[in-house]
């Protein structure tokens, strides 16, 4: 077969865009004053540019873009079709799912646009704005079809995948709060998807996948920890978009389903963003402050405090996603048994980030005297 030839070059070109474009985002960045200076509440300890999203957001667009584009090109070629019939054909395809894949590009630019001006603007950008233009980039890929069908009624479908697109584009928005965490963790979700895509032989969605993940890589070489630049919002809000986008278009049931938990894979896949905005919406709900106002209780920040480093944080996030995703992406094939089993495990690692997220530490250790045999006396602490 000739489409993982095709998916590595997808992969290539699309990291090759991403880290091609971050320079140049940098220098957008200062010129435009995007800059994320130090504060109270951040990590960082010097300035810096804020528009990494741009360089994310261009590879995504202009890979699939360009694949869409050539095709046609590419098929006139002597030799392409012997070479090459398998993935020409595959990308030919396209045109029967252009609506959504349009709406999928409009809705993610509507977003990223949004993050854009917010970045720009900063807090003079009303928060009911930027609520309002996510709700309407969710219209933008509903409109076109694209959402859940599991529920009875179709205003239920409608509703849930409002909330699932909304949901998602402000928890990995929430979620960029440390160098790498928000386009890592995105990357690992991705590939766990790409698994699930690749298997069921959902090879259009598995390019699309490859085209966002390598757009993902070619940033994070200038985002991990030390960073040089940030996604901004607008980065961040593209970002959890098409997540949340991806999520509906990729098929999850297969042949050997016995049930529909596997239409629970994407919530599991994508669980530690889920509870980190939960947890801190709970938190700012609970103590009478504003959601949208940032602040240092994140499972991140949480993590930083019981003495992890910036990288063992990211890198610990990065594992609990896999962890998760990897479990969920057995559902599309597990028995009633198996899939509960999936899922209790799944439950078993969501209660300990909840324990890590609200566990407090002893302000002062413990001490006793233990006598053991022999007479002799320890004093036990901890």
């Amino acid at each position: 077969m000739d489409i993982p030839l095709l998916a590595a070059a997808v992969l290539v070109g699309s990291v090759s865009l991403s880290a091609l474009f971050v320079p140049l985002s940098r220098i957008l960045a200062r010129r435009w004053g995007a800059v994320d200076h130090p504060g109270d509440r951040k990590i960082h300890a010097v300035p810096m540019p804020r528009l990494g999203g741009l360089a994310v957001f261009a590879a995504f667009a202009g890979t699939v873009t360009a694949g869409y584009v050539l095709v046609p090109v590419l098929g006139e070629l002597p030799g392409m079709q012997e070479r090459f019939g398998q993935s020409l054909a595959l990308l030919q395809a396209a045109g029967r799912v252009q609506g959504k894949l349009v709406a999928l590009m409009a809705g993610s630019t509507l977003a990223f646009a949004i993050g854009l001006v917010d970045d720009l603007v900063g807090i003079r950008f009303p928060a009911a704005a930027k609520a309002a233009g996510q709700v309407a980039a969710a219209a933008v890929l509903i409109a076109a079809d694209v959402r859940v069908s599991f529920l009875p009624y179709e205003w239920m479908n409608v509703v849930v995948t409002a909330v699932w697109l909304v949901g998602m584009t402000n928890a990995f928005n929430l979620l960029d709060n440390m160098d790498g965490l928000c386009a890592g963790v995105a990357f690992v979700a991705s590939s766990v998807l790409l698994i699930n895509a690749w298997s069921l032989g959902e090879y259009f969605i598995a390019l699309l996948l490859m085209a966002f993940i390598g757009s993902l890589l070619g940033f994070l070489l200038f985002n991990f920890h030390p960073a040089s630049v940030f996604l901004g919002d607008c980065g961040s809000l593209f970002i959890g978009f098409v997540m949340g986008s991806l999520t509906l278009l990729e098929r999850y049931i297969s042949r050997a389903s016995s049930t529909l938990f596997p239409v629970l894979m994407p919530v599991l896949v994508l669980a530690i963003p889920i509870v980190d905005t939960a947890t801190v919406v709970f938190i700012r709900v609970k103590e009478r402050r504003p959601i949208y106002v940032g602040d240092s209780r994140h499972l991140s920040h949480r993590l930083l405090s019981l003495g992890f480093t910036q990288r063992a944080t990211v890198l610990f996030m990065y594992l609990a996603t896999f962890c998760l995703g990897l479990g969920a992406a057995s559902l599309s094939d597990a028995t009633v048994g198996q899939s509960l089993l999936i899922l209790t495990q799944s439950g078993g690692f969501v209660a300990l980030m909840l324990i890590l997220m609200f566990f407090e530490r002893r302000r002062h250790p413990r001490s006793a005297s233990v006598t053991v045999a022999g007479g002799i006396s320890k004093a036990a602490g901890r």
